[in-house]
């Protein structure tokens, strides 16, 4: 069992352990990633509809990095305070331990804003969230989904 480290055309490792060699040139094996994730994808929500769930089952958020990422601007402003708070808390004393308690309403507070921006516009959100999550986070790629979204929910 070998261990190696491939680099495609992007500046991301992959550490494979195969029991097998295979002999892929960078640009196919990026297109079988690739292709591997899209037909989960695909297969997983059915149709194309490429998207990442918001929420679990019982409605609770889930803070992936594309909901987070989607969602970071509404964050920003409705959890200000909080994250303020924080972090001066963080400067004033690096123990771990003392900034617990700002720690959780700085969560809390990200994670009502989430369940909130969720139940006013569920659709335009999902969509948000699913091209963010297709296009692994890349903002210049999900244009049209941001506007629709801050259209929707409102930066307030």
């Amino acid at each position: 069992m070998g261990f190696g480290k491939i680099w495609v055309n992007y500046p991301i490792s992959l550490s494979l352990s195969l029991s097998l060699s295979l002999s892929l040139t960078h640009a196919s094996f990026r297109d079988f990633i690739i292709g591997a994730e899209r037909n989960d994808l695909y297969s997983e929500f059915g149709g194309g509809e490429w998207a990442t769930k918001v929420v679990d089952a019982v409605g609770e958020p889930i803070p992936t990095s594309s909901v987070l990422m989607s969602a970071a601007k509404h964050i920003e402003i409705k959890c200000m305070s909080e994250n303020v708070e924080f972090i001066k808390c963080k400067k004033k004393d690096p123990n771990p331990e003392k900034c617990l308690d700002k720690g959780r309403q700085a969560t809390r507070c990200a994670l009502g804003v989430l369940k909130d921006l969720y139940q006013r516009c569920k659709d335009p959100m999902e969509a948000y969230v699913g091209c963010m999550y297709y296009h692994t986070n890349e903002f210049d790629l999900c244009r049209k989904e941001q506007q629709a979204f801050e259209k929707a929910c409102p930066l307030d």
